[in-house]
């Protein structure tokens, strides 16, 4: 079976390799890496991504470490990782597979543009070896938002914590628009249990943007689920909030904690203190940020960091996934899974109990189009540009850019010197702007037909784009892509983002600094600043601070 998985695995990596960079989307009728029982016996993935929202048609850029669940320590690996976003229905809406070479990668999966307001979950895991349990399996939740600053927000609430059959349930409706105005806008509501809809009404918000709703429960016994959802009339407004009823049935202090805390890794690990030159930094002022990473004793200590500055946005979800020090331990917090339990239903159950947790509001997500965004990933590699001849060799055509030598699977420039620091022998590959690290071979699984452009250089202000520790030279290769997706990168490139700063590769001195400066955009009255790291003996660490945008 062991043989035969990895058969598997090799096809679907030669099939899907053309479509990694676009977010390759996949119907219930194409190929799928998510199979029961995947995943290695030792090796735990662990990912720091950009942000926890996006906006269909953007890019979730992570940075990847692997560890070794026996000792958790940093643990170099030669194999795949599979990143995959689930929706509510178990719909692998977006996916990518990376080649590892190392212990930490950087990577990218662009998300279709007509995906569904709600949450998601992305998971990871190498595909190394089988039946790790399903919980040692990375996972964290993702929303999905249509705007970061949208019309109308709606704030569910309910007055008590528990409720019992044939009680009186009062419910607190809050309306916002832009700037946190209130709105007095229409909405209709809906009481649904397990059998179906138990009443309806329509009512209105206040001046004050703000509705109070008393709502008989009916008698109801331990099988019944109750939930509340309002729908607003209000502009273009599409979002449905709902709220499951707290129950008895479904109620317990100690089970909702234990979905929503990881327990702390007690053993040692890197300290990362972080702060900003100013507490408050004004629109388009250059912030500056400082680290400091010690190890348990207080020395310093050097580490790979990766860096993320994002807004923090209005009702921002705060589920928390445990950081790279505490996810290497997490507990399991569904029921015993087997060896063969079906992934996507399991992350599926999931992503639904975090997330719709009685007496907590949620996002209703509306039923992604399978067949659609199958469609539209089609047509994405369907659609070309300019590129080169399929008939070509893309060592030819490398050779003809830029001479070079082929040493032990690596390659060099002209007279260059191999740098043995941080494994980069070679000339770095960066396939889209993901490193594929300095292993040539890579090169072989790319399609010529696939490529539009190749550039190689040996400029330190082109290889500092990617990494701070090679002084070989980088091979940058751009696939094509549809005009709809570059369409998308340039209006992208001339907003705003709510992502202010992503350094994936940041490397502290030998007295464990480093210093990031990035550009505020005022897009958010608070900024989240994350960090995470591992330093060359394998402990690792994470932090995070906040500054008033305004």
């Amino acid at each position: 079976m062991k043989t035969i998985n990895k058969v598997i695995l090799i096809v679907i990596y030669l099939f899907s390799f053309s479509n990694l960079m676009t977010g390759n989307v996949l119907s219930e009728s194409s190929v799928s890496f998510i199979s029961n029982g995947l995943t290695s016996s030792n090796i735990s993935v662990y990912l720091h991504t950009d942000r926890s929202y996006y906006i269909p048609g953007e890019t979730i850029q992570f940075k990847a470490y692997f560890y070794d669940v026996s000792d958790n320590k940093a643990n170099p690996i030669n194999g795949t990782l599979n990143v995959a976003l689930l929706d509510q229905e178990g719909l692998e809406v977006a996916t990518g597979m990376f080649p590892v070479d190392n212990s930490q990668i950087t990577g990218k999966i662009e998300l279709p543009d007509i995906l569904t307001e709600g949450n998601y979950i992305l998971i990871a895991f190498t595909d190394t070896s089988n039946n790790i349990p399903p919980e040692k399996i990375y996972s964290s939740i993702i929303e999905i938002r249509e705007s970061t600053d949208p019309e109308l927000i709606t704030n569910l609430s309910l007055s008590d914590t528990l409720y019992e059959p044939g009680s009186l349930l009062t419910a607190r409706v809050m309306f916002s628009g832009k700037g946190d105005k209130p709105v007095p806008a229409s909405f209709s509501y809906q009481l649904v249990g397990t059998s179906g809809e138990i009443l309806n009404g329509k009512d209105k918000a206040n001046s004050e943007g703000i509705a109070t709703l008393k709502l008989q429960l009916p008698k109801f016994d331990s099988k019944e689920s109750m939930k509340l959802l309002v729908v607003p009339s209000y502009k273009n407004t599409k979002s449905i909030t709902g709220i499951i009823i707290p129950t008895s049935l479904n109620y317990s202090h100690d089970k909702k904690q234990n979905v929503r805390n990881i327990p702390a890794n007690k053993s040692s690990h890197i300290n990362i203190q972080l702060n900003t030159i100013k507490l408050q930094n004004g629109q388009d002022e250059n912030v500056q940020l400082n680290i400091n990473v010690t190890d348990d004793n207080g020395m310093p200590i050097k580490a790979n960091l990766s860096v993320s500055a994002s807004n923090i946005i209005s009702h921002q979800p705060q589920f928390e996934n445990g950081n790279i020090v505490s996810y290497t331990n997490r507990k399991a917090n569904l029921s015993e899974a087997s060896p063969n339990i079906d992934i996507r239903k399991y992350f599926t159950q999931h992503l639904i109990q975090i997330t719709q947790s009685p007496g907590n509001q949620f996002i209703v997500q509306e039923k992604n189009n399978a067949k659609k965004l199958h469609k539209k990933a089609e047509s994405a590699n369907q659609k070309k540009q300019e590129g080169y001849s399929s008939d070509r060799s893309i060592f030819e055509i490398l050779m003809e850019i830029k001479p070079y030598r082929l040493e032990n699977g690596r390659i060099t420039f002209g007279i260059g010197t191999m740098n043995s620091i941080n494994n980069q022998d070679g000339a770095l590959i960066v396939v889209d702007g993901i490193k594929m690290g300095t292993d040539a071979s890579v090169l072989s699984t790319i399609p010529v037909s696939d490529i539009a452009h190749i550039n190689a250089s040996t400029n330190t202000m082109d290889i500092q784009k990617y990494s701070g520790m090679n002084n070989v030279g980088v091979i940058e290769i751009y696939t094509k892509k549809n005009s709809s997706v570059l369409k998308k990168e340039a209006n992208v490139a001339k907003a705003k983002s709510n992502l202010l700063f992503w350094g994936p590769d940041i490397i502290t001195d030998n007295s464990g600094k480093a210093s990031i400066n990035f550009i505020n955009n005022n897009l958010s009255p608070e900024i989240l600043i994350s960090v995470d790291g591992i330093a060359a003996n394998g402990l690792s660490g994470s932090s995070a601070i906040h500054y008033a945008g305004k």
